[in-house]
């Protein structure tokens, strides 16, 4: 069998409330493969292509949904466009919100001690997913899963200033629908409107602000909504939506969300596609990393990934 290699993100939430985390992972892994610390997009890439080299046939991901992507990134990058090993996600992050769009719970010791069960056993489970590839001006693409601007920025951004970890997700989500619907300071931060030019596979979108665009290749967003739950009508594909409605209306409408049903064409349009291009000063989110563009942002469907289900 070959080797397994995990990036480990000492920024990562768990790993700096635990220091000692790489080093447990270590012992488990023992000779089967290397933990290689990485926190820059540099280091990322060093780490991908010695992996690369080595003939990895699984890759660790400890950190966050933030870790996720740019180690993704860096795989690309170092593979170019051949395939790529299957990821295991070892949730160290503060909201691991693409692990759980696919039910990967548990503490990264839990899972990676799986994953080599499973392994070990001659069966590696896997879900496919289309990655997302992200470009910005003339900026190197970056590949994530979730993407988003307007109201998905405002509410990364306030999360940002508080405590880091579900709890305090969820704590966000209910001090902005109450300060909706009470018409406080907190919703008026939340609900600028931006006025782009936004087209999905060359058709054209509605003429007016957006509270919000999303796309993504899994169906949650933090904390459990699914407001994506159409990403996998079709292999190939990711789902996209526009929100046009009220940040009032958007409130009425969060049962509906957080079940996944149909989006109302009174709130938003939405498709499924495989490339959205945002025309205008925006910025953006991949996987809960901010960015911003200056002219425009193209968002197209990428290669596939296999994420280790335990």
């Amino acid at each position: 069998m070959g080797a397994i290699g995990i990036v480990n993100n000492p920024l990562a939430l768990r790993n700096r409330r635990s220091p000692a985390l790489a080093d447990r992972l270590r012992a488990l892994l023992g000779a089967e493969g290397e933990v290689a610390d990485a926190a820059s997009d540099e280091e990322l890439l060093r780490v991908a292509e010695r992996f690369r080299a080595r003939g990895v046939e699984l890759l660790g991901v400890n950190g966050g949904d933030g870790t996720g992507q740019r180690v993704l990134t860096a795989l690309a990058a170092a593979y170019g466009g051949t395939t790529l090993p299957p990821v295991a996600l070892l949730c160290a992050g503060a909201l691991n919100s693409v692990a759980a769009s696919l039910s990967i719970r548990g503490s990264p010791e839990s899972i990676l001690k799986t994953a080599l069960d499973r392994r070990r056993a001659g069966a590696l489970p896997v879900a496919e997913r289309d990655a997302l590839v992200v470009e910005a001006d003339d900026a190197p693409p970056r590949l994530g899963f979730l993407f988003g601007t307007g109201l998905a920025v405002a509410l990364l951004e306030a999360y940002g200033r508080g405590r880091p970890g579900r709890l305090s997700a969820a704590w966000l989500a209910a001090r902005a629908t109450i300060s909706v619907l009470a018409g406080g300071p907190l919703a008026t931060q939340l609900g600028e409107r931006q006025a782009l030019r936004v087209s999905v596979d060359g058709d054209e979108w509605p003429d007016e602000p957006f509270l919000c665009l999303l796309a993504g290749s899994i169906p949650r967003i933090w904390p459990g909504f699914r407001p994506l739950s159409r990403c996998d009508e079709q292999p190939g594909f990711f789902h996209t939506v526009g929100v046009t409605g009220s940040s009032r209306l958007l409130v009425a409408h969060l049962p509906s969300i957080w079940m996944g049903r149909p989006w109302k064409r009174s709130l938003a349009v939405d498709a499924v596609a495989r490339e959205l291009t945002i025309e205008g000063p925006v910025r953006f989110a991949v996987d809960g990393e901010l960015y911003a563009a200056r002219h425009a942002v193209r968002v197209r469907t990428g290669p596939i990934v296999r994420l280790f289900v335990p």
